[in-house]
């Protein structure tokens, strides 16, 4: 609806913007200069990557509606997030995860009723369960795990500070599996995204 570089600008983008501003007012996290033009410089780099410098907007119906969609993620990945550092102060990284999976199974099920998906669990052939079993331990499992445990050790605010690089990192895997060619673009805005998030971890 919106289109996939407007997608990636709100989520990549506002979310480790909006863990940064929101960790700052609920946890104390102090913000520093360093840490603000950090943020700002990985930003623009961010930008950079996923835009190749430039960006359409369409006006219309149907791509406002699509943006209004999106901006839901960052607010809802902000919350998981910090709703999760305080849990973690309390509870294991992998136990928060666990029950944070099952859950989240639990709520896809009335989903996948509706539109009688359930029952295709018994033709999805070998390579595509191990495509599911491949999302279910590294996406789901390792990789939150991960992102819980480091912000517990090292804040919010640092933490967030990597989803900067996410547009990078699938441009790289692009280039190398998919055939996507390399632009100026992509090294303009892996350079500032190095800077901008070295000036966020720097002690």
């Amino acid at each position: 609806m919106a289109g996939a570089s407007i997608a990636a600008i709100l989520v990549c983008l506002l979310s480790p913007i909006l863990i940064t501003v929101l960790s700052a007012i609920m946890f104390k996290e102090h913000l520093t200069k360093k840490h603000v033009s950090g943020i700002g410089i990985a930003a623009l780099g961010t930008f950079i990557v996923i835009t190749g410098g430039t960006v359409s907007f369409s006006g219309d119906r149907e791509f406002l509606l699509g943006s209004l969609i999106l901006l839901s993620t960052p607010v809802l990945w902000a919350t998981y997030s910090l709703l999760g550092k305080k849990l973690i102060s309390r509870r294991s990284p992998f136990l928060v995860v666990a029950y944070v999976n099952m859950l989240g199974g639990l709520c896809l099920v009335p989903f996948s009723l509706a539109e009688h998906s359930l029952g295709q669990i018994l033709t999805i052939s070998l390579s595509g369960w191990l495509a599911i079993l491949f999302l279910a331990f590294t996406c789901s499992l390792l990789g939150y795990y991960i992102w819980l445990y480091v912000m517990k050790q090292v804040g919010a605010a640092i933490t967030s500070s990597f989803l900067f690089a996410e547009p990078l990192v699938t441009a790289l895997f692009a280039i190398r599996f998919v055939g996507e060619t390399l632009d100026i673009f992509i090294p303009l805005g892996a350079f500032l995204i190095f800077i901008g998030v070295y000036l966020v971890i720097r002690k």
